[in-house]
């Protein structure tokens, strides 16, 4: 939405049919198309710009992604990508930590961050990095615990005591106001081919 508002020619892809019919109902001139970041249905030197939000970390191969990315940009085109900064540097990762959320544990987290590695080993020029703010803010316990279950993330049984139930565990997140803040950082990328 934000780039269609501005005039661009908006394309996009997933893996998720509900994830591109949403798309097509918030950019209903945009074209999405459903597939994988790693084989990218589009030709050579296709766009000025292409963007990675939240999504290259996840990839089957990052650096293929990238090679990908790389391919379907113009020579003179910019790659973006963005993601959250390391989970050190985010509030809500160690809240998630903190309930053995899905196997987040703190202290088995990657050694080593997979876009900095793919970067590094595809070697396309970074002109840019930074990080920026990027605070998760919820309304109350209610909105907290339904939007862990909306994204499936359940607290594991065996790493929660008793008193680490999703609201104990957030009491340090809590505002006066009842309202949940996490302050967290992302983390974006500017690349030149």
């Amino acid at each position: 939405m934000f780039a269609a508002g501005r005039g661009a020619t908006v394309h996009g892809l997933d893996v998720e049919p509900d994830t591109i019919a949403l798309a097509l109902e918030r950019v209903p001139a945009g074209e999405f198309r459903l597939g994988l970041m790693e084989r990218l249905p589009w030709p050579d030197s296709s766009f000025d710009v292409v963007t990675s939000f939240n999504a290259l970390q996840y990839a089957l191969d990052p650096e293929l992604v990238l090679v990908e990315a790389c391919r379907v940009v113009r020579p003179q085109g910019r790659i973006a990508v963005c993601k959250w900064a390391p989970p050190a540097q985010n509030e809500f990762f160690i809240f998630l930590a903190s309930i053995g959320a899905n196997g987040v544990h703190g202290d088995r987290l990657p050694p080593a961050d997979p876009v900095d590695e793919a970067i590094r080993r595809t070697r396309v020029k970074v002109l840019a990095m930074g990080d920026v703010p990027a605070s998760i803010e919820m309304a109350d316990a209610d909105a907290l615990e339904a939007s862990l279950a909306q994204a499936g993330i359940v607290a594991d049984p065996v790493a929660a005591t008793a008193e680490t139930d999703v609201t104990a565990a957030a009491a340090p997140y809590r505002q006066a106001d009842g309202a949940y803040r996490f302050a967290n950082r992302l983390r974006y990328w500017i690349l030149a081919p």
